[in-house]
């Protein structure tokens, strides 16, 4: 069965404030997009995942700290993740200054809801190097974003992030042999990638920015497979024109929980993905010893 996991990235005032594109964004975008996606989400009876900067959970002034919403969303049953504490670009950071940005984030959160903190949504989807899959960033390696020479990769991060107690991250990265031999015709399309576990945490790789035409044809592509597959926006762009906005949400869940009720899809929070990981893992390793 089909399984598709949405993520939102709770950026607050502190992630606009750090942000290439988003510093003039009104300050309680993110608040008041959250109650018009919460809304719709409970609509259709579907649970997501929340990505909040961990500096909104701590106690202050609206809007930079939402206290209270993030109840509700953890009292309506949707996952409350990580999205760091303040939003700030990973890979300059050095790995004692990464423990204590996630580490921080992972308290706040977990004080704020009374309940732990497992998964990890890195900001600006970054970093997105990762020798090991085959994914080299030169921008992040040598600091073309202006933001410092990068010391971090996927590979690091995820490190970093099991030691800090975490169990499952989403990553965003592309396999540039795969790119290269596409482009050739060497090869053709293959399967979105899938969850997979390095350095003892979960990797769940990221799929599709939007709910619009592009997801909808993403998942009616491979409904009738066991894939994973992940979708992403962001409460502040809820009002928005762009494919992230409610309105758009509310059409792709409109088409896609009939298919749902007819037991052909399910959607699932991030953290329910990185059990179902762990628990392949089990049976895999169970059958090699049979």
């Amino acid at each position: 069965m089909l399984r598709i996991a949405i993520s939102f990235d709770y950026d607050s005032p502190a992630g606009y404030r750090e942000s290439f594109h988003m510093r003039d964004f009104p300050a309680n975008a993110d608040y008041e997009g959250t109650n018009i996606l919460l809304k719709v989400l409970r609509d259709h009876d579907v649970k997501v995942t929340f990505g909040i900067v961990g500096q909104a959970a701590l106690p202050g002034k609206q809007w930079d700290h939402c206290q209270e919403q993030i109840r509700e969303i953890h009292q309506a049953r949707h996952e409350i993740a990580s999205h760091s504490m303040t939003h700030r670009y990973l890979p300059p950071m050095r790995d004692a200054e990464l423990l204590e940005e996630v580490a921080a984030s992972k308290c706040a959160l977990e004080e704020c809801i009374s309940s732990s903190i497992q998964g990890f949504i890195p900001p600006f989807n970054r970093p997105s190097h990762f020798i090991e899959g085959g994914a080299f960033s030169f921008s992040e390696v040598f600091g073309f974003s202006g933001r410092g020479r990068g010391r971090q990769s996927v590979g690091t991060m995820l490190r970093t992030l099991t030691a800090a107690g975490y169990g499952w991250s989403r990553v965003s990265f592309e396999n540039k042999y795969y790119q290269i031999a596409r482009r050739f015709g060497v090869v053709t399309e293959r399967a979105p990638m899938q969850p997979f576990i390095f350095k003892n945490i979960v990797a769940i790789p990221l799929h599709q920015t939007g709910f619009g035409n592009d997801a909808s044809t993403l998942v009616r592509r491979w409904l009738g497979t066991d894939h994973v597959l992940t979708l992403y926006g962001h409460p502040n762009q809820a009002l928005s024109a762009n494919g992230q906005n409610a309105n758009e949400l509310d059409r792709l869940l409109s088409e896609l929980c009939p298919i749902r009720d007819e037991g052909k899809l399910e959607f699932n929070t991030m953290d329910e993905i990185a059990v179902l990981t762990r628990g392949d893992r089990i049976e895999q390793k169970r059958e090699m010893l049979v």
